[in-house]
Order: structure tokens, then C-alpha cells, then sequence
């Protein structure tokens, strides 16, 4: 089994009456690429805030690598890259020269081996010797992650890497991530609000709400738990439809076209739905159940609200 990375444990934060975090605990294992998702104002900021110990709790505890974040901060610090806010760099120098002016400052390997190498990890080695200012959003954001992997960090933390991003950028992203985690064995801690990019990358998450956590979980566990949306695609769209019409789930329905119909279902009245439709003469071309980690978000965090 996996060993946790970030434990966090019935944190808080309170800005006089305000909680903006109350009592949140969530498991970060080894490993994982870990969405942290939540709506504006639910307490994303202040919980990164407090995992890079820019800001301190009122209450609770955070372990980072099985260490006290209070008692180990200095370690626990040194073996984090992260990019919290909008990366900025000298947009005057070079790719390479910035990486090695922010290495002076962690005490990182600058050699041009070292910096060739990381440019490479983020897929900028032919731009190293170019001038930041000549780089799009997306080559900055990348840039900011070369930084953040200057002193081989075991945890990277993402705060909204993809904003602002066009969507050759969104898919550049979500690659290095991805690669980031597979060939370089790091975990990623992702907070965003690009709910399809954080389901396309993401294998567990968190969704939080007021400062708690209302759900956690594996990503595609989560997704199958629950109603789906299952398209059942059939020539005989508007008799599949009398049939369903005529039976205990009726109130499933969600909406039909000429080719289709389309339910509301538990993934275990799948079968019985097919049985049924296949009893009463329906032809079936296909049933295609799907839950998108959009619809799911709303539907917690309107229930929560």
C-alpha cells in the first residue's frame, strides 16, 4: 500500500467569525496525482497556504512525509516544488539563466547538465537559451514547473496550473503532469477549477465546500458511484421511450433525440433497463454510461450549499 505523503488531520482557519477552512482532513498517498477541487471561496487558497506554511493554522495538524509540518518545516520544505501563484521571472534573460539565478536561492544544482536536464523534463530544452520574454503563457507556466524541480522535489503542489491556457496549452500541461508523475515517480497535489483537465489527470481527489470535505475518494470510483447518464442509442428511439415510460423508472428519463434516449441510472439497473428494452422488441445499437466530473461537482456542492 501506498504511504501517505500529506495527512491532514481536522484542519482549520478563522479570520475572526470567518472559518475559511474548518476542519478539513484529506490523504495525499505516494504516488498520486491528487485533484484538490472546491467552488470560489471554499478554502483551496487558505489550505495551500497552510501546506506551504506561509500561513499557520488555528487548529489541527498537517504531516508532510509522516513529519509534523510545525516541528520538521525546514526539511518537510526542501523536498516540496511548488507553484502557488502565477510564476514570474526575469523576462529579460534566458530561460536557463533564470533557472540557474532561482537555483542560487534554494541551493539547488545549477550546472548546465542540471538545467539542461530539467528544461528537457518540461519540454523547453530547445528554448534554454531564449529570452523568457519571447515565451507564451503555457511555456512561462512550464517554466515555473522547471522551477519548481530545481531541487528534485519529492512533492510537487499546483495551484490552477492551467489558467489562462489555451487548449494545445490545457493538453501540454496535463501531459507534464502526468509524465511528471509516471516516469518521475513525484506526487502532485492539483488544485483547479478545470473540472475536465483534473478528471483526465487526476486518480483520487478531494472536493471541498465551506472549508470541509464533503467527498474523497478515487476519481473513477467516485464518477461510478451514484446515477450515470447512460445513452442507449437505438433505431427504435421513440418505442425504447414508450417502454421506459410504461415502467417503475419513468421518472429516470433525462431526454431523447431520434436516435437515442437517454437515462438517469444506477450503474445496477443498467442491465435490467437493456433486458427490458431487448424483451419488448427494442433494437440496441449501443449503451454508453457516462458521468462527467463537471455534473458531479455541481450536484456535491449544491448539495452542500
Amino acid at each position: 500500500m501506498s504511504q501517505p505523503v500529506i495527512e491532514i488531520r481536522e484542519l482549520r482557519k478563522s479570520y475572526g467569525d470567518f472559518k475559511a477552512v474548518n476542519g478539513l482532513s484529506l490523504t495525499v498517498n505516494q504516488g498520486d496525482v491528487y485533484g484538490f477541487l472546491g467552488p470560489n471561496g471554499a478554502g483551496k487558497s487558505t489550505t495551500i497556504r497552510m501546506l506551504m506554511s506561509l500561513i499557520a493554522p488555528s487548529s489541527g495538524s498537517i504531516k508532510v512525509f509522516g513529519m509534523d509540518l510545525q516541528t520538521h518545516r525546514t526539511e518537510i520544505l526542501g523536498r516540496i516544488g511548488a507553484i502557488v501563484e502565477r510564476p514570474d521571472f526575469y523576462n529579460y534573460l534566458t530561460a536557463r539563466r533564470n533557472l540557474e539565478l532561482l537555483g542560487r536561492l534554494s541551493g539547488a544544482d545549477i550546472s548546465r547538465s542540471a538545467t539542461t536536464r530539467i528544461l528537457g523534463m518540461v519540454g523547453l530544452d530547445a528554448r534554454a537559451e531564449s529570452k523568457v520574454k519571447t515565451f507564451s503563457h503555457g511555456m512561462k507556466q512550464r517554466l515555473g514547473i522547471a522551477q519548481a524541480l530545481l531541487h528534485s522535489p519529492d512533492l510537487i503542489v499546483l495551484d490552477e496550473p492551467t489558467t489562462g491556457l489555451d487548449p494545445h496549452g490545457m493538453v501540454d500541461m496535463r501531459d507534464l503532469i502526468l509524465e511528471l508523475a509516471a516516469d518521475h515517480k513525484k506526487t502532485i497535489f492539483l488544485s483547479s477549477h478545470i473540472l475536465p483537465e483534473v478528471e483526465l489527470t487526476a486518480n483520487r481527489m478531494v472536493i471541498i465546500n465551506r472549508g470541509q470535505a464533503i467527498i474523497e475518494g478515487a476519481v473513477q470510483d467516485l464518477l461510478n458511484a451514484g446515477r450515470l447518464k447512460v445513452t442507449i442509442e437505438t433505431p427504435d428511439a421513440a418505442k425504447a421511450l414508450d417502454v421506459v415510460k410504461a415502467s417503475p423508472l419513468a421518472d429516470h428519463i433525462h431526454s431523447h433525440t431520434d436516435n437515442a434516449l437517454i437515462l438517469m441510472l444506477e450503474q445496477s439497473e443498467i442491465p435490467h433497463v437493456a433486458s427490458m428494452l431487448a424483451s419488448a422488441g427494442v433494437a440496441l445499437r449501443g449503451i454508453v454510461p457516462v458521468r462527467s466530473l463537471e455534473e458531479y461537482f455541481i450536484s456535491l456542492t449544491r448539495e452542500a450549499a
